[in-house]
């Protein structure tokens, strides 16, 4: 090699060395706060944290910064695992899954989370294209956010019809680099093998909403994952309520045929215990998603207010006008429901009494579901089905990270983990809705403050 190319490689060399060493978060040292680490057993206990490159180098409950290390004060607070929201769709569409791309608010939406403390996202469907590009921009430090994996575009049973036409479908996404498939509400059974056992050749998970397949016929098929509380399959219903509630799907549509299945669902009966044994015995995990069930179907203050809406971008508020999936119910309808409701947190609680492995989940961008806050409704709502707050709390770190199989770089506060934490005034432990009271966020090492992030929105 001649002495200019050697020269000029060297160049290249020292020119990326130094891009690295500009990029290095300056070390954190956490002092004087209560570690809640969210690792199974252990309690809350007095440590100095210190972060460095991005991860926990050192949990201790007497130790010295480093000279070059940036020293915060957190007496009197609680430094806790960053959040995980298992179904947030923050590749937002205003129109729908088949409308255009806003990339503008997607962004809004990211930092809106930061600042609620969610550091990791599902993005259970997706334009694939666009949500890998989201999720590759936030890696390499081009835009704020959380770690996002994503899925591409929901398979729906129409209109790809034939095995091959799925299996294609699948291959294109796993090309595209999405990290899920998603198979919908519409896809049949054989549909839905088809995707799973495509998916699972090319080393992807597969998420699903479902209904025409049911969740137990689904897991026999090795789904890795159902989303939301319920599946509205008519199977899961007693046998003698069946063909009544296929006919209300006829005559007043699926959506309000919903408040015949909630009426008529047998929360101790068998055919739910068959749905929990299956998730069980296949290890299918689920994110009830119980705020986007709320703000729909039991109208309440607490979600429609201005004080809640107004904290969404203009452009979502602008997509939620109408009345959404609900408009046309009547206040009779809106009665019915909010009657039957408690039978949806018996559904939830029975879930969690029998072992089912829960995570967290809002269903962001639904009407009235406001990124970031949401997940924080998500987690009263939990409790007031009556899972113990630490519970829940582990639903949206520990439990969640397990999910995404990444149990052993987030979701507990320990040493080599990746520093993806938040920094509480109040125990979260002691009460649920002290989970919003953020002061600080760290995100891979990166001390980012909430009024900060929202001051963009």
């Amino acid at each position: 090699m001649d002495f200019g190319r050697r020269v000029f490689l060297a160049a290249i060399i020292l020119s990326l060395t130094g891009a690295a060493q500009a990029a290095r978060t300056e070390p954190l040292y956490l002092t004087g706060g209560t570690v809640i680490s969210m690792v199974a057993g252990q309690r809350p206990f007095p440590a100095t944290v210190l972060i460095d490159d991005g991860r926990i180098n050192a949990i201790s409950p007497a130790m010295h910064p480093p000279a070059r290390a940036r020293v915060i004060d957190i007496s009197g607070r609680y430094l806790f695992p960053g959040f995980i929201d298992m179904h947030a769709h923050v590749t937002f569409l205003p129109t729908g899954m088949l409308g255009s791309y806003d990339r503008g608010t997607s962004e809004q939406v990211l930092k809106m989370m930061l600042a609620y403390g969610i550091t990791t996202v599902r993005n259970p469907a997706a334009p694939a294209a666009e949500g890998v590009k989201l999720r590759d921009d936030v890696a390499d430090g081009r835009i704020a956010g959380p770690r996002i994996l994503t899925a591409g575009e929901p398979l729906n049973g129409k209109p790809l019809v034939t095995e091959a036409q799925i299996r294609a479908e699948v291959d294109r996404q796993a090309n595209a680099g999405v990290d899920y498939i998603k198979v919908y509400a519409n896809s049949t059974p054989l549909q839905t093998a088809a995707a799973i056992d495509e998916a699972h050749k090319r080393g992807l998970k597969v998420i699903g909403h479902l209904q025409e397949t049911d969740w137990p016929t689904a897991a026999a098929q090795g789904i890795d994952a159902v989303t939301h509380g319920v599946s509205w399959s008519a199977s899961a219903l007693p046998p003698d309520k069946r063909d009544a509630y296929r006919a209300e799907q006829k005559r007043v549509g699926a959506m309000k045929a919903r408040i015949f299945w909630l009426e008529s669902v047998d929360v101790g009966g068998p055919e739910i215990g068959k749905v929990v044994a299956s998730l069980k015995q296949h290890h299918v995990s689920d994110d009830p998603t119980l705020i986007v069930y709320k703000t729909k179907f039991v109208p309440a203050e607490e979600y429609r207010s201005q004080e809640n809406l107004g904290l969404a971008p203009l452009t979502m508020r602008e997509s939620w006008r109408g009345g959404g999936f609900t408009a046309d119910w009547t206040p009779a309808d809106y009665a019915r429901m909010a009657k039957a409701w408690p039978k949806m947190l018996q559904l939830i609680y029975r879930y969690y009494r029998e072992g089912v492995l829960l995570t967290t989940g809002t269903d962001l961008p639904n009407q009235f579901v406001v990124p970031g806050k949401s997940l924080h409704q998500e987690m009263e709502l939990l409790v007031q089905a009556g899972i113990p707050a630490e519970e829940v709390l582990a639903m949206s770190t520990r439990n969640a990270a397990t999910v995404l199989g990444l149990a052993g770089d987030i979701g507990t506060v320990e040493a080599g983990k990746r520093a993806d934490l938040v920094v509480l005034r109040k125990n979260p432990l002691a009460d649920i809705r002290n989970s919003s009271q953020i002061d600080l966020v760290v995100v891979k090492g990166r001390l980012l403050k909430p009024a900060a992030l929202l001051g963009g929105r």
